[in-house]
């Protein structure tokens, strides 16, 4: 389905079965780490020249003052650290009446939005800075994730206390529907970029697997008990989950959206056994992942942990490509092992250790690119990074490697 979105680059082509002239680079999570903190960098900068320029502490916003701010930080982010072409999550912005009566308060060195009812948010320097202050207070409020003494009641009474919404089918979203989500404002940055880098920038939406989001429903340690003590409210809960196809999915392939990066956390092996993934994971990552391709997406299935237990049944799984971590904990990930479980013609992600990547001489970089497509490709594989880009990378370092397989 073409749109305003659609992109023909490397990786596009490769997941759609095509061929490229080289090894596309796509790295996983590429605004988790180094490049996220120079874009949050960036447009805190942007709105401090421009309460500066005003000569003013308080700064109404309007919402092309706004949008502006966010694509001049997406454009200088791509111009000096992001060598295209490369993969993007797709960006949503807010939209006209989301920021109306909206204001950026300079405050000392702080900057904060200031909502029309009064309330203030802080602006933060960068990533770094807000990780720091979500760590600290979530720090006063977490406990040992296995002491069950925390409360009187036990973790599987507690989740099976909580309400549990069973979703009547919902029915395909009308073309009105998907046209109105095609035709809103919160796709105005992701217009600007496609149009301005046309086939370089691929933009990915997100999905995942049902079992993946029961972490943030039940914390780890009630998960963890549930599994074993209350299964069938574990499994009527991932019925509920599975995903439908909604307006904004089909207004994102209206657009021209065709990739799809879909997660598998805390499903790693050394965690659940092997039983426990075929009952708990498998079949909903199946019936996820099929909706998905059905409705267009060629997905990018990220497997976090280890999966080398998995890979029988992994390899099973209806993804266009999959993408894993870097060997943590001794686990053995070995990318030729997983190459030959999913065999030649599946589409695999490399997994180049990220603090590796940081650390390395750029001739080891580009020396462990070209081990990785010796053992996995070249044909049918993507470059990518097994977690997402410490923040210690430089920005040096990120056009390296987004670069390594045309310098190899």
């Amino acid at each position: 389905m073409q749109g305003p979105l659609a992109s023909n680059d490397p990786v596009t082509q490769v997941l759609n079965g095509g061929r490229a002239d080289y090894v596309p680079v796509a790295p996983c999570y590429e605004l988790l780490g180094a490049l996220e903190f120079y874009r949050m960098e960036l447009r805190w900068r942007a709105w401090r020249r421009r309460l500066e320029s005003a000569g003013l502490d308080l700064l109404p916003v309007s919402y092309q003052d706004y949008l502006k701010v966010e694509i001049e930080t997406y454009v200088e982010m791509l111009d000096t650290a992001y060598p295209r072409p490369a993969w993007l999550g797709l960006p949503r912005n807010s939209a006209a009446e989301e920021m109306l009566g909206y204001a950026v308060v300079g405050r000392g060195d702080e900057l904060f939005w200031l909502s029309p009812d009064g309330g203030e948010s802080w602006i933060p320097p960068n990533r770094q800075a807000q990780q720091e202050a979500v760590v600290a207070e979530r720090l006063v409020s977490w406990a040992d994730l296995w002491d069950r003494s925390n409360s009187s009641a036990s973790a599987v009474h507690r989740a099976a206390s909580r309400p549990v919404h069973v979703l009547d089918p919902l029915p395909e979203p009308e073309e009105s529907q998907a046209a109105a989500v095609a035709n809103s404002q919160r796709y105005d940055v992701a217009r600007a970029l496609v149009e301005r880098y046309p086939d370089q920038l691929p933009l990915y939406t997100g999905g995942s697997s049902p079992y993946n989001g029961l972490m943030n429903l039940f914390g780890f340690q009630d998960l963890m008990y549930a599994l074993v003590e209350q299964p069938k409210l574990v499994h009527r809960i991932l019925e509920n989950r599975l995903p439908r196809r909604s307006s904004r999915l089909a207004g994102e392939r209206r657009l021209g959206i065709t990739l799809m990066f879909a997660e598998e956390c805390m499903a790693s092996a050394d965690i659940l056994s092997p039983r426990m993934y075929q009952e708990f994971v498998f079949p909903y990552a199946r019936q996820a992942l099929q909706l998905y391709e059905d409705m267009g997406f060629r997905t990018v299935l990220y497997f976090s942990g280890n999966l080398m237990p998995f890979l029988k049944y992994l390899k099973d799984l209806p993804f266009t490509a999959l993408a894993c971590e870097e060997d943590r904990k001794a686990y053995g990930i070995d990318l030729a092992e997983v190459r030959r479980a999913l065999g030649p013609d599946r589409v695999l992600f490399g997994n180049v250790d990220a603090l590796f990547l940081e650390k390395a001489s750029d001739q080891e970089v580009l020396e462990e690119v070209r081990r990785q497509i010796a053992v996995a490709g070249p044909e049918n594989f993507i470059i990518s990074v097994g977690s997402p880009m410490t923040p210690g990378t430089s920005l040096e370092r990120v056009r390296l490697f987004c670069e390594s397989t045309r310098l190899t």
